[in-house]
């Protein structure tokens, strides 16, 4: 292990609370900082999350840092105890760099499991060196600790939770090699991942990892949204408040029917995993971002709450979440497909879809880009909007992930002939995850304020810079509002 210097504390990154704050939050435990900043203990070499049971060490011996891996680079090594590597994700507005944000999501993504950071920094069109100042600004720490602390993480879940060999729980964490796995899983928790397994579970085909949930969080809201919307074959939406199940088929072409399953838990999501997919690293990232996971729930209770017309809604319903993308093309084709209809309709046609052109799945940009879409039930110009779109995915001028820059993506979806500006927004919000997304003339939003589109624009300002969010609130107050209508018409229909 590196030495620890015992007389400096590095430069405060910008996202680190004030040096009081993080006292105080260190001394009462307060589980809101939990994923805010990190506490190296001088006297033990080891770094632990705010929330750590462990006996308090004195203000003299401990340093703040931003991020897990900013306590690693200086030498310290993770509490067993508390485990800080699986700390919740930090909050995205406490960035100050939109650079930062997106190659976080990237690297979460795992592609510095594959790729370099220049090759990083030519994703976000930015020189390596200023990427790596960028880092160590914000979080006091460079994109390969961050990707290094992601894997280990999620090889720490599987070595707990499965029986799978050590080859295997490389391959599912994102490591290239079992020989990198080792070494990283030393150089981080300073024991052999052998040592770090202790009492080997019974081998099962299927993993199940907990998935901690930023409170409040509105269950019904998100698995409603999903269930809403779920494809024939491919998704299912069971179960009730207190209870919802998703389940989610992976590719038909597979020799057995594989399925991704979230389970509500009390307060906590549990995922169901299978072991003969995509690297479950993958997976566990698409649930994420499908049930928006990283949102920090407590500080948009409270941004929303004085609100005089949102208010009344965030009592009713705290926690409203916005449901991300499990993929970034099939949500934008859907978001086509759903203009100027009702989502009953958008989803009925993306049924048509599947088993006219996917054999089971939802079709690929290829199985789309020389289709006639129209022929499902939809205006041509519309149908040659998924064409168009397939075509731009297909050559590479269009990515549909949630590390792309907002406006520029928006800009390109626009330029694509049949999609408007709702379209664009929909997407922004749901396969960019953009906070502040805000379809504007959505019309719900013209209803439920009672103004036109640019009235609406003007009136959405005050929400910025969690728009989307305030959207939410705007579906589900007209959500309300039919269902009491139709209370009230079934309670008059009754005889008296």
């Amino acid at each position: 292990m590196a030495q620890v210097d015992l007389k400096t504390q590095h430069p405060a990154p910008n996202v680190l609370p004030p040096l009081h704050v993080c006292h105080r939050a260190r001394l009462s435990r307060d589980a809101r900082f939990d994923g805010r900043f990190f506490v190296g203990v001088l006297t033990t070499g080891i770094f632990c999350r705010p929330i750590c049971p462990a006996r308090m060490p004195k203000e003299e011996n401990v340093r703040y840092y931003a991020s897990a891996a900013a306590a690693q680079d200086a030498g310290f090594r993770p509490c067993l105890r508390c485990r800080p590597e699986a700390a919740r994700r930090l909050p995205e507005w406490t960035l100050g760099s939109d650079t930062v944000t997106r190659a976080l999501r990237k690297i979460e993504d795992g592609y510095l499991n594959t790729h370099t950071s220049a090759e990083l920094a030519a994703q976000l069109a930015v020189g390596e060196r200023q990427l790596s100042r960028l880092f160590a600004q914000e979080l006091g720490s460079s994109p390969k600790s961050l990707a290094r602390l992601v894997r280990a993480k999620t090889a720490r879940d599987l070595l707990a939770a499965t029986a799978m060999p050590l080859s295997q729980v490389a391959y599912h964490a994102g490591y290239g090699s079992v020989s990198r796995f080792n070494h990283e899983i030393r150089q981080i928790f300073q024991c052999t991942p052998g040592e770090l397994r202790g009492r080997r579970p019974a081998l099962t085909p299927q993993v199940q990892i907990t998935l901690p949930v930023r409170e409040p969080y509105n269950f019904d809201w998100v698995f409603g949204f999903l269930h809403k919307r779920a494809l024939t074959g491919i998704e299912e939406v069971l179960g009730g408040p207190g209870r919802w199940r998703y389940r989610r088929r992976l590719s038909a072409g597979a020799a057995q029917e594989l399925w991704v399953q979230v389970d509500q838990v009390n307060n906590e999501l549990h995922a169901t995993l299978p072991l003969a997919a995509e690297p479950l690293h993958v997976l566990l990232q698409r649930i994420r971002r499908l049930f928006d996971l990283d949102a920090d729930g407590a500080n948009l209770h409270d941004f929303f709450l004085p609100d005089p017309r949102l208010g009344a809604f965030v009592r009713q319903a705290p926690g409203l979440r916005v449901p991300g993308a499990w993929d970034g093309f099939e949500t934008a084709v859907r978001a086509v497909l759903g203009q100027q209809v009702s989502v009953a309709r958008g989803t009925e046609l993306a049924n048509r879809m599947i088993e006219a052109y996917g054999g089971g799945d939802f079709p690929t940009p290829q199985q789309l880009v020389l289709r006639e879409v129209a022929e499902l039930g939809m205006p041509g110009r519309r149908g040659r909007a998924v064409s168009h779109l397939a075509e731009q995915v297909l050559q590479g001028h269009l990515q549909l992930d949630d590390a792309q820059d907002f406006d520029t993506l928006q800009q390109q979806i626009e330029a694509i002939e049949g999609i408007g500006p709702w379209t664009a927004n929909y997407i922004r919000m749901r396969v960019l995850k953009d906070p502040d997304a805000f379809p504007d003339n959505d019309w719900v939003v013209l209803k439920e304020l009672g103004c036109t589109a640019a009235a609406a624009k003007r009136a959405a300002r005050t929400w910025q810079p969690w728009r989307a969010y305030a959207l939410m609130y705007l579906w589900y107050a007209a959500a309300a509002r039919k269902n009491n209508a139709m209370q009230d018409n079934t309670t008059l229909s009754k005889p008296t």
